[in-house]
Protein backbone atom coordinates (compact mmCIF):
# COMPACT_ATOMS: atom_id res chain seq x y z
CA UNK A 1 0.00 0.00 0.00
CA UNK A 2 1.41 3.39 -0.94
CA UNK A 3 1.26 6.59 1.03
CA UNK A 4 -0.75 9.50 -0.33
CA UNK A 5 1.49 12.44 -1.13
CA UNK A 6 0.63 16.08 -0.52
CA UNK A 7 0.49 16.64 -4.29
CA UNK A 8 -2.20 13.96 -4.68
CA UNK A 9 -4.22 15.51 -1.84
CA UNK A 10 -4.00 18.95 -3.50
CA UNK A 11 -5.01 17.46 -6.85
CA UNK A 12 -8.08 15.80 -5.29
CA UNK A 13 -8.97 19.09 -3.60
CA UNK A 14 -8.78 20.93 -6.93
CA UNK A 15 -11.07 18.34 -8.52
CA UNK A 16 -13.54 18.74 -5.67
CA UNK A 17 -13.62 22.50 -6.35
CA UNK A 18 -14.33 21.83 -10.04
CA UNK A 19 -17.52 19.96 -9.12
CA UNK A 20 -18.68 22.00 -6.12
CA UNK A 21 -21.98 23.75 -6.94
CA UNK A 22 -21.10 26.67 -4.63
CA UNK A 23 -17.98 27.45 -6.68
CA UNK A 24 -18.68 29.88 -9.54
CA UNK A 25 -15.98 28.23 -11.69
CA UNK A 26 -17.42 24.73 -11.36
CA UNK A 27 -18.09 22.47 -14.33
CA UNK A 28 -21.68 22.73 -15.52
CA UNK A 29 -23.69 20.65 -17.94
CA UNK A 30 -23.14 21.98 -21.47
CA UNK A 31 -19.48 22.92 -20.95
CA UNK A 32 -16.88 21.60 -23.37
CA UNK A 33 -14.44 19.61 -21.23
CA UNK A 34 -11.22 17.74 -21.98
CA UNK A 35 -10.17 14.85 -19.73
CA UNK A 36 -6.66 13.39 -19.90
CA UNK A 37 -6.32 9.82 -18.63
CA UNK A 38 -3.38 7.50 -18.19
CA UNK A 39 -3.48 4.54 -20.56
CA UNK A 40 -1.85 2.10 -18.11
CA UNK A 41 -1.46 2.42 -14.38
CA UNK A 42 2.34 2.34 -14.40
CA UNK A 43 3.04 4.29 -17.59
CA UNK A 44 3.11 8.00 -18.33
CA UNK A 45 1.28 7.62 -21.67
CA UNK A 46 -1.80 9.84 -21.76
CA UNK A 47 -5.00 9.65 -23.78
CA UNK A 48 -7.33 12.63 -24.03
CA UNK A 49 -11.04 12.88 -24.73
CA UNK A 50 -12.90 16.14 -25.29
CA UNK A 51 -16.62 16.55 -25.52
CA UNK A 52 -19.76 18.25 -24.33
CA UNK A 53 -20.63 17.45 -20.72
CA UNK A 54 -24.14 15.97 -20.94
CA UNK A 55 -24.50 14.88 -17.32
CA UNK A 56 -22.88 15.25 -13.92
CA UNK A 57 -23.67 12.91 -11.06
CA UNK A 58 -22.53 14.40 -7.75
CA UNK A 59 -22.37 11.54 -5.24
CA UNK A 60 -19.36 12.35 -3.06
CA UNK A 61 -16.43 10.09 -3.86
CA UNK A 62 -18.47 8.50 -6.68
CA UNK A 63 -18.89 11.79 -8.57
CA UNK A 64 -18.72 11.27 -12.32
CA UNK A 65 -19.37 13.12 -15.55
CA UNK A 66 -20.41 11.98 -19.00
CA UNK A 67 -18.87 13.55 -22.10
CA UNK A 68 -20.22 13.22 -25.64
CA UNK A 69 -18.47 13.90 -28.92
CA UNK A 70 -18.90 12.80 -32.51
CA UNK A 71 -15.81 11.04 -33.88
CA UNK A 72 -15.72 9.79 -37.46
CA UNK A 73 -19.48 10.50 -37.75
CA UNK A 74 -20.24 8.21 -34.81
CA UNK A 75 -21.52 9.49 -31.47
CA UNK A 76 -19.16 8.54 -28.64
CA UNK A 77 -19.90 8.94 -24.95
CA UNK A 78 -17.49 8.35 -22.10
CA UNK A 79 -18.16 8.45 -18.39
CA UNK A 80 -15.33 9.46 -16.06
CA UNK A 81 -15.17 9.00 -12.31
CA UNK A 82 -13.39 12.20 -11.28
CA UNK A 83 -11.54 10.79 -8.27
CA UNK A 84 -10.05 7.90 -10.25
CA UNK A 85 -6.24 7.71 -10.05
CA UNK A 86 -6.23 7.07 -13.81
CA UNK A 87 -7.31 10.67 -14.54
CA UNK A 88 -4.40 13.03 -15.02
CA UNK A 89 -6.14 16.32 -15.76
CA UNK A 90 -9.57 17.86 -16.32
CA UNK A 91 -9.82 21.12 -18.31
CA UNK A 92 -12.76 23.31 -19.20
CA UNK A 93 -12.28 24.38 -22.83
CA UNK A 94 -15.43 26.47 -23.20
CA UNK A 95 -18.40 27.39 -21.08
CA UNK A 96 -21.80 26.26 -22.32
CA UNK A 97 -24.58 28.81 -22.54
CA UNK A 98 -28.29 28.45 -23.12
CA UNK A 99 -28.80 25.05 -21.52
CA UNK A 100 -31.65 24.91 -19.02
CA UNK A 101 -31.66 21.20 -18.20
CA UNK A 102 -29.65 19.18 -15.69
CA UNK A 103 -29.09 16.34 -18.17
CA UNK A 104 -28.59 16.91 -21.89
CA UNK A 105 -29.53 13.44 -23.10
CA UNK A 106 -31.62 15.00 -25.86
CA UNK A 107 -28.34 15.83 -27.65
CA UNK A 108 -28.15 12.14 -28.57
CA UNK A 109 -31.13 12.63 -30.88
CA UNK A 110 -29.99 16.05 -32.16
CA UNK A 111 -26.34 15.68 -33.17
CA UNK A 112 -26.26 19.06 -34.93
CA UNK A 113 -27.14 20.83 -31.69
CA UNK A 114 -23.91 19.65 -30.05
CA UNK A 115 -21.83 21.14 -32.85
CA UNK A 116 -23.37 24.56 -32.36
CA UNK A 117 -21.07 24.78 -29.36
CA UNK A 118 -18.03 26.57 -30.77
CA UNK A 119 -15.12 25.14 -28.77
CA UNK A 120 -15.64 21.46 -29.49
CA UNK A 121 -12.23 19.97 -30.20
CA UNK A 122 -11.84 17.38 -32.92
CA UNK A 123 -10.36 14.14 -31.64
CA UNK A 124 -7.24 12.71 -33.20
CA UNK A 125 -8.06 9.44 -34.91
CA UNK A 126 -4.59 8.03 -34.29
CA UNK A 127 -2.02 8.71 -31.60
CA UNK A 128 1.32 8.36 -33.41
CA UNK A 129 3.27 8.66 -30.14
CA UNK A 130 2.10 5.28 -28.89
CA UNK A 131 2.42 3.27 -32.12
CA UNK A 132 5.28 2.16 -34.30
CA UNK A 133 5.65 4.53 -37.32
CA UNK A 134 5.27 1.67 -39.81
CA UNK A 135 2.04 0.51 -38.14
CA UNK A 136 0.74 4.10 -38.11
CA UNK A 137 1.42 4.54 -41.84
CA UNK A 138 -0.28 1.21 -42.54
CA UNK A 139 -3.34 2.18 -40.51
CA UNK A 140 -3.58 5.55 -42.23
CA UNK A 141 -3.31 3.88 -45.64
CA UNK A 142 -6.07 1.41 -44.72
CA UNK A 143 -8.33 4.19 -43.47
CA UNK A 144 -7.77 6.23 -46.63
CA UNK A 145 -8.48 3.20 -48.82
CA UNK A 146 -11.72 2.50 -46.97
CA UNK A 147 -12.76 6.15 -47.25
CA UNK A 148 -12.08 6.13 -51.01
CA UNK A 149 -14.08 2.93 -51.47
CA UNK A 150 -17.04 4.35 -49.56
CA UNK A 151 -17.00 7.67 -51.43
CA UNK A 152 -16.51 6.31 -54.96
CA UNK A 153 -19.58 5.31 -56.96
CA UNK A 154 -20.00 1.60 -57.65
CA UNK A 155 -18.45 0.35 -60.87
CA UNK A 156 -20.85 -1.58 -63.09
CA UNK A 157 -19.30 -3.75 -65.76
Amino acid sequence: MSLITEEEIKQQSDRAKLFDKNNKDCIKVGDVVMVETYINKGSEAVSSFAGVCISIRRQGIDTNLTLRNIILKVGVEQRFSIYSPMIKNIKILQRGEGFRRAKLFYLRDQPGKAFQIGGLVKQETLDPGGLDPIVTVGLVACLLAIANILESPPVLS
